[in-house]
């Protein structure tokens, strides 16, 4: 059993090939080149995702803000328009009631 692990040892030693490291060094090399590469484009990605969130929660909250300044703008014309209606109304009936009754009895 002794001899045969050293038989084996010996002929891992004898197909040792240094050209063999160098090629799997170069692959490991270019793999972890590409590896930062596609980190650095998943930042960026990252970053511009997070910008146009924050871009988008800005323009949520000055539409939320114009859309009260319109509803505030629209129930002061509506309130406007319901006095007017009001006093055209009263008008109208004190015409009513002088071309009815003239003696205003």
């Amino acid at each position: 059993m002794g001899i045969t692990l050293y038989n084996d040892m010996v002929s891992v030693i004898d197909s040792y090939d240094e050209s063999k490291i160098k090629e799997i060094e170069l692959k490991l090399g270019s793999q972890q080149g590409r590896i930062i590469e596609i980190m650095e484009r998943a930042i960026i990605t990252q970053e511009k995702a997070s910008d146009a969130l924050a871009l988008s929660r800005e323009v949520a909250a000055e539409s939320r803000g114009n859309q009260r300044e319109v509803e505030a703008t629209l129930r002061s014309v509506r309130s406007e328009v319901e006095a007017n209606l009001e006093g055209i109304r009263a008008e109208m009936k004190a015409l009513r009631k002088a071309t009815t009754n003239p003696l205003g009895n």
